[in-house]
Order: C-alpha cells, then sequence, then structure tokens
C-alpha cells in the first residue's frame, strides 16, 4: 500500500494515530457547510428519534440533537466511535443519545426504530450497500425519511481522481442511489445537487 492510499484510506475507516488525526479534522469549514446544506433538505421533529449512519467526529449526532430528543449514531471505526462519544458526552449522559460501533450491514436496533436516518459523507464506503440499505429502511417507521448527503455527485473530477486512490471507496450519482433504495423499498426519492458545488443529496422515505 503506498502512502497516499495509506492516508486517505483513514476517510474510510479511521484507525490509530492517524485515524484520529482525520477525525479531528473532519469538522471543518467544508464539512460543516456539507452539513447546513443537507440538514436543509430533512425536517426533524423534536419528538423524533434519529440515527446518523457513518457518525464520524460525531458532529452530526449533535446537530441532530439540537432538533430532537434523542439520536443514535453509528461507525465501524473503533476510533470515530471513541470521537462521538467525546464530542456529545454531555447527552449521553443524559440518556439523550447513544454511539456504538457497529456494520451498518446488521444494525443493532429493533424495526421501526428511527423517524430519521441520515448518511453523511460515507455511502461511498459501505460493502454491500444494499443489504445496508435494506437493513436502514427495517429500522426505519413508516413514513420516516433516509437522508443521504455527498460531496460528490459520482462524476466530478477531483471525486473520480480519489475513487482511484482509496480503497474500498465507490461513486454514486442520484440516478444510481436512487435505483438502489427503490430496490429496498422506499418511495419519494428526490435528487438534488447544489447550484455550484458538486454536492449531492437524495432523501427517500418509508411508506
Amino acid at each position: 500500500m503506498n502512502i497516499l492510499s495509506k492516508i486517505f484510506g483513514n476517510t474510510r475507516k479511521p484507525e490509530g494515530l492517524l485515524g484520529k488525526m482525520m477525525v479531528n479534522g473532519m469538522n471543518g469549514n467544508s464539512h460543516a457547510a456539507l452539513a447546513e446544506w443537507g440538514f436543509g433538505f430533512v425536517t426533524v421533529n423534536q419528538n423524533d428519534t434519529a440515527l446518523d449512519c457513518g457518525c464520524g467526529d460525531g458532529a452530526n449526532v449533535k446537530r441532530l440533537l439540537a432538533k430532537c430528543n434523542k439520536a443514535y449514531g453509528i461507525d465501524y471505526s473503533e476510533v470515530s466511535v471513541a470521537k462521538s462519544k467525546e464530542v456529545n458526552a454531555e447527552a449521553i449522559g443524559n440518556n439523550r443519545c447513544e454511539i456504538r460501533q457497529c456494520d451498518v450491514r446488521s444494525l443493532p436496533f429493533d424495526n421501526d426504530s428511527f423517524n430519521v436516518v441520515t448518511a453523511f459523507e460515507t455511502v461511498y464506503f459501505w460493502q454491500e450497500i444494499d443489504k445496508a440499505f435494506t437493513e436502514i429502511y427495517r429500522v426505519l417507521k413508516s413514513g420516516g425519511t433516509f437522508a443521504i448527503t455527498n460531496e460528490s455527485t459520482g462524476t466530478d473530477e477531483t471525486s473520480v481522481k480519489f475513487s482511484k486512490i482509496i480503497d474500498g471507496m465507490n461513486l454514486y450519482t442520484g440516478e444510481d442511489l436512487k435505483s438502489l433504495l427503490e430496490n429496498a423499498g422506499f418511495t419519494d426519492i428526490e435528487i438534488l445537487i447544489h447550484e455550484s458545488k458538486p454536492w449531492l443529496n437524495v432523501t427517500a422515505r418509508k411508506a
């Protein structure tokens, strides 16, 4: 594995010291702006229970907690889980938040558990994404929303270049995601692209 692959591979699954540095830098201006844009297309009510998949540094779990009574975060990186717990320590102490280490293909939650599920800058790295979407469909309540926000439309030059460096990174267009979501049972799928940046947001509902 060359040094570039090792460095950028930590965007997929942060590990060790390099992973900690990567996670600590996740909530920079770019990711914060992307999150703000993505949340603009998701309605989260105070009484909702929400889940952020691939929660990374925990910043988006914290954003969910500002909108609803209880939020969960999951990530398969031990480093990310530790950082998310640190960022949301107060809410965890107040029993408003839980952060768990797991694989999105096998979520440790009951059927119909969540009103909202979000995934920011993460679906590129999901193995067997069809199984992951089926799991998210299972844990969503009827009428619930699944929102995906990517800093890539799937065809932009920068992301295509990175996908050749980062092992296990798969790019998706809005239409790619729509097809996968429909196969998992989702309906009312909307695809939105930022007016000036290659940012993609896809929302879907469980009927």
